[in-house]
C-alpha cells in the first residue's frame, strides 16, 4: 500500500481512477456499483479515527481533506485514514460532503444513498470498537448528530446489537455475489434469521 494526501479525494480524476480500479477488482463494469463499494470502504476509514478517539475521550483527529493522509490499496480502496488532533468537529462533515459529491458525479450513485452508507459505517465502526454494544450505539448516535449525518439505527437479535442498515453496498449486482447478510433489501424475517446465526 502507498500513502496519498487527503485532498486528492476532491480531485475528480483521482476518484475516477480509484473507482475504476475498485470496479475492476470486483469484476463489474457498472460505475455505480464500483463507486458505492469504494465509498463503503472510504466512509468507514474516515469515521473510524473519530469514533475511536471518542471512545477513549481523547482529542479527535481532524478529518479535513488538507490535514489527512490515506492508505491506498492496489485496488483503489482506502484502507485507513490518518489525521491530527483538532477542536473542529465540522471538518468531518465537510470532508464527507465533498467526497460524496465527487463519488456521485463520477459513478452516478445517488447522494442520499451515499449518505446512508455513512450512517451505517458510523454504526458498524462504533459497535466494532466499543467495549459494550450499548456504549457503541450511544457514541454512534451522538457522532451522527454532531456532524449532521443520517442517524444510525440498531436492532437486537438474540441479545446482540447489529446495525439496522439503511444503505446497500450493491455487491449483489456483482456477478457471482449475493446480498450481504444484513442487506436492507432482504425481507426482515430472513435478515433476522441470518443475523441470529452469526
Amino acid at each position: 500500500m502507498s500513502r496519498v494526501r487527503g485532498d486528492v479525494l476532491a480531485e475528480p480524476a483521482f476518484v475516477e481512477r480509484a473507482i475504476a480500479a475498485m470496479s475492476a477488482s470486483w469484476g463489474t463494469d457498472a460505475a455505480r456499483v464500483g463507486g458505492t463499494l469504494w465509498w463503503c470502504m472510504l466512509a468507514s476509514a474516515l469515521v473510524d479515527p473519530v469514533i475511536r478517539a471518542r471512545l477513549v475521550n481523547t482529542a479527535e483527529p481532524t478529518m479535513a481533506l488538507d490535514s489527512i493522509e490515506c492508505e491506498l490499496r492496489p485496488d483503489g480502496g482506502i484502507d485507513r485514514v490518518y489525521g491530527t488532533a483538532t477542536t473542529e468537529p465540522t471538518a468531518l462533515h465537510q470532508t464527507l460532503a465533498t467526497v460524496i459529491d465527487q463519488v456521485a458525479t463520477v459513478s452516478g450513485a445517488g447522494k442520499a444513498a451515499l449518505w446512508a452508507v455513512v450512517a451505517d459505517a458510523i454504526g458498524n465502526r462504533a459497535l466494532d470498537a466499543a467495549g459494550t454494544q450499548a456504549h457503541g450505539a450511544k457514541i454512534a448516535t451522538e457522532l451522527a448528530a454532531d456532524i449532521g449525518t443520517p442517524t444510525p439505527r440498531f436492532i437486537e437479535v438474540n441479545a446482540r446489537t447489529f446495525v439496522n442498515r439503511i444503505s446497500c453496498c450493491l455487491v449483489f449486482e456483482v456477478p457471482t455475489c449475493e446480498m450481504c447478510t444484513s442487506c436492507p433489501k432482504r425481507p426482515k424475517a430472513e435478515r433476522d434469521a441470518r443475523l441470529a446465526r452469526i
